[in-house]
C-alpha cells in the first residue's frame, strides 16, 4: 500500500511539475521590453532552465525548441534568448550539459540569421562546439605523448585521472594533495599530472586538445581511455567511480 502511495504522490509532483512549466512563459507573446541589455529576462530564463528543467541536454533542448517556437514572432526577443542561453552553456554547471551548447549551434546559430552574429564570432562558436563534442562523455580522450616514449592510450589501467595543473596555482597545489589522497586509498587508479606553466611546446597542443581554459582541470578515464567525468575536483572522484 506505502509504495503504490508513493507511486501517486511522485507522478502528483511531476504533474504539478509539467503544468507549472507549461505556464512558465504565458504571456511572452506580449513582450515588448528591451532586448539589447534585460537583466529580469535573463535572470528568468536562468530560473526557468536551472530550477524547472532536469538537469540534462535532453531535458533543455526540447524547452529551448518551445521557447523559440514561442518567440519567434519577435527576432530580437528570440535572438536575445539564444545568445543569452549559448553563453550560458559556454561555462555549464553540469559537466554533460556542454553538449547543449553543441545543440544551440548545430540547431540554431549554424542556420539562422541571429542578430550581432557574424563570420568571425560564428567561427568561434563553431569551433569551440566541435571542442566539445570532440570532449564529449564516453567519447575516446584525445591521445597525446606524456613524455619520450609514453603516450596517454598506451597506458594500462583500470582508470586514469588526467590532472592539468599550474605550479604556482595554491588551489592546484591543494587538488594535488586531495588526488594523492585517493590514490592511497583507490590504486587502481593512474594520476597523470601535466604543468600547463612550462616552456614545452606539447602543452600548447593541450589547450584546445582539451578544452584549458583555467587550472586545475580534471578529466577522468574508464580503463579504454573513454571519458567519464570532467571538469570536477578531485574529491568527487570516488562519487564518479
Amino acid at each position: 500500500m506505502k509504495s503504490k502511495l508513493l507511486i501517486l504522490l511522485l507522478l502528483l509532483v511531476t504533474h504539478l511539475g509539467w503544468a507549472q512549466n507549461a505556464h512558465f512563459w504565458d504571456g511572452i507573446e506580449s513582450f515588448d521590453g528591451p532586448t539589447d541589455e534585460n537583466p529580469v529576462l535573463a535572470a528568468q530564463i536562468d530560473f526557468y532552465f536551472d530550477k524547472m528543467v532536469a538537469p540534462l541536454p535532453d531535458s533543455i533542448t526540447p524547452e529551448i525548441d518551445r521557447l523559440v517556437e514561442r518567440t519567434s514572432f519577435n527576432p530580437d526577443l528570440r535572438d536575445f534568448i539564444l545568445w543569452h542561453l549559448l553563453e550560458k552553456y559556454r561555462h555549464p554547471e553540469y559537466m554533460s550539459q556542454d553538449q547543449v551548447f553543441v545543440w544551440l549551434y548545430d540547431h540554431y546559430f549554424s542556420r539562422l540569421e541571429i542578430k550581432d552574429l557574424n563570420a568571425a564570432n560564428l567561427a568561434m562558436i563553431r569551433d569551440k562546439a566541435e571542442t566539445f563534442r570532440r570532449l564529449a562523455l564516453f567519447n575516446l580522450a584525445p591521445d597525446f605523448a606524456i613524455n619520450d616514449s609514453v603516450d596517454l592510450h598506451s597506458i594500462e589501467s583500470e582508470f586514469t585521472v588526467l590532472f592539468f595543473y599550474d605550479h604556482d596555482c595554491d588551489v592546484c597545489q591543494k587538488e594535488m594533495q586531495d588526488l594523492d589522497s585517493i590514490t592511497v586509498q583507490q590504486p587502481e587508479i593512474k594520476i597523470i599530472t601535466i604543468d600547463m606553466n612550462t616552456d614545452d611546446a606539447r602543452v600548447d597542443i593541450l589547450y584546445n586538445l582539451y578544452d584549458i581554459e583555467t587550472t586545475p582541470l580534471i578529466y577522468v578515464l574508464d580503463k579504454n581511455k573513454r571519458i567519464i567525468a570532467k571538469k570536477i575536483q578531485a574529491k568527487q572522484i570516488p562519487l564518479v567511480l
